[in-house]
């Protein structure tokens, strides 16, 4: 009786490690390149979670509180950190860390509610708009012109 538990339970546990763990779609990756359109109409909305997204992105260059109260993982590209060396007026050397902004500063913003990602806001340095994921995945429905309406509604 002992063998035959002890055999089941083998059986079990090795029909559960060779189970589907699940399927969890991998978000696109932010990078300079990256074309934020793609990136933001591929972007899995509503299942990504933070541990998920801080192992796919790394650490946020900063995290954020936006004004509808959600939390925002800000990613910026387009910049790279240099090291310059100054001397100062009494001779000493100084080594300063600067921003170089040559490529242009983008960003993208994922926005959490609760525990997933359900928005990513795009947003460059050039026009100042911010495009989301939300828009290009779901977008409005659009209202027919007064014209359209009028030749819908004859008989």
């Amino acid at each position: 009786m002992f063998k035959r538990g002890i055999f089941m339970l083998c059986v079990l546990w090795m029909g559960a490690s060779l189970a589907d763990p699940g399927y969890l779609p991998k978000p696109p990756t932010f990078g300079t390149y990256t074309d934020p359109e793609s990136a933001l109409d591929d972007y899995p909305l509503g299942v990504i979670t933070r541990q998920v997204t801080f192992s796919y992105h790394g650490a946020p260059d900063k995290k954020i509180l936006l004004a509808n109260g959600k939390q925002g993982w800000v990613y910026m590209l387009g910049y790279a950190d240099d090291q310059k060396a100054y001397r100062l007026p009494n001779g000493d050397l100084k080594t300063v860390q600067e921003t170089v902004w040559e490529l242009g500063v983008r960003s993208f913003t994922l926005v959490f509610d609760e525990r997933v990602v359900i928005d990513v806001i795009y947003k460059d340095d050039g026009s100042g708009i911010g495009v989301t994921a939300m828009e290009l995945q779901h977008p409005r429905p659009r209202r027919e012109s007064g014209r359209e309406q009028r030749a819908g509604s004859l008989p």
